[in-house]
């Protein structure tokens, strides 16, 4: 309620309410009213009407304050605009009968006349003004209230992808880790240089996934060299049963994308499908009209592959943020790939 007396509230409301008063003097001067006789009374007439709509806008506004904590738009809209309705309609009535009462002999010198056609008059005006001015306090109250809710709401959903990819980070992955240590045993002793270099690469891995946790985005370049060391972690695991093609020119490659966007399509691809002597799993990553793409030939497993089911549509959401574009998914009897825009 400390707002709406502020020097600067006060200053700007009443100088808005002596812009009233006169316009409603000439008004009612140009009707022949009972109150405008004489040029004389001019100077009454205004002070009456400031005092008139000076009563009534302030009332207006502290009603309207006190009222707040038990309607809001949140929980009870309906009872909000009932409220606010009945004040406009009831404030008036009880603000003429006051001036009228208390006010009117006193400064005009004689009695009003509550039944007269300009009295009555008066009070519609006053109603229909309190009404409007009304609406449209409601209208921007529930505007601010919508832009609020629909910012909150934003961040809220921002907050629950940003919670979702702080995850998938963490676990990058420990089926990938469980699994690259099972690899690392199985040639550790065959070939320690193998074993050694297999070491640097999961190194190389975990390091970028820690450098890039608070980033949105990093160059393409960054994430290629990233996906270079998890393929080949990947291909000491499956050998020829898994061929990664990555076809993207050197000119693109400053490009942004997604942080961990690649990775999270290849380890999808691989934990979904078939890797073996029999049926390779082919992996082609590449830039059309834009867009990256990975795409595979699709021999999905009979047994599907545990999942958290958040990979594929944390990235979808994530690129509703990132960009105007969308990721495209599409597959066939043949392939699955995703595409997702290259962001400048």
């Amino acid at each position: 309620m400390k707002e709406i007396f502020t020097p600067k509230a006060l200053l700007i409301r009443h100088s808005i309410i002596l812009v009233m008063a006169v316009f409603f003097i000439l008004t009612f001067k140009s009707g022949n009213s009972d109150v405008m006789q004489s040029n004389e009374s001019v100077p009454f007439a205004i002070l009456g009407n400031f005092i008139f709509v000076s009563l009534l806008w302030n009332l207006n506004m502290i009603l309207l304050a006190l009222v707040e904590p038990y309607s809001s738009w949140e929980k009870s809209p309906v009872k909000k605009l009932f409220i606010c309705g009945s004040i406009a309609i009831i404030l008036p009535i009880a603000v003429n009968l006051f001036f009228n009462e208390m006010v009117f002999e006193w400064l005009y010198k004689k009695p009003c006349q509550l039944n007269s056609r300009d009295n009555i008059m008066f009070l519609v005006i006053s109603v229909v003004i309190t009404l409007l001015i009304n609406a449209i306090m409601l209208s921007i109250e529930f505007f601010f209230f919508f832009l609020k809710s629909l910012t909150e709401r934003e961040a809220l959903k921002r907050d629950n992808i940003t919670a979702e990819f702080e995850s998938l980070k963490n676990q990058v992955n420990p089926h990938f880790l469980f699994n690259s240590l099972n690899t690392l045993s199985s040639i550790i002793e065959e070939e320690p240089k193998t074993a050694t270099q297999f070491v640097q690469k999961l190194s190389s891995v975990y390091r970028y996934v820690l450098a890039q946790r608070d980033k949105e985005t990093v160059t393409l370049n960054e994430e290629l060299n990233f996906i270079e060391s998890y393929v080949y972690l990947n291909k000491i695991r499956f050998g020829e049963n898994l061929k990664v093609e990555i076809l993207v020119d050197e000119s693109l490659r400053q490009s942004q994308i997604a942080t961990l966007t690649l990775q999270l399509l290849m380890e999808n691809a691989i934990k979904h499908n078939v890797v073996s002597k029999d049926k390779p799993l082919s992996i082609e990553i590449g830039i059309k009209n834009a867009r990256i793409y990975v795409k595979n030939n699709l021999q999905a497993k009979k047994i599907h592959a545990e999942s958290n089911g958040i990979g594929l549509s944390n990235i979808i959401s994530r690129y509703k943020y990132l960009s105007k574009e969308e990721v495209i998914v599409s597959s066939s009897n043949n392939y699955f790939e995703v595409s997702v825009p290259l962001i400048d």
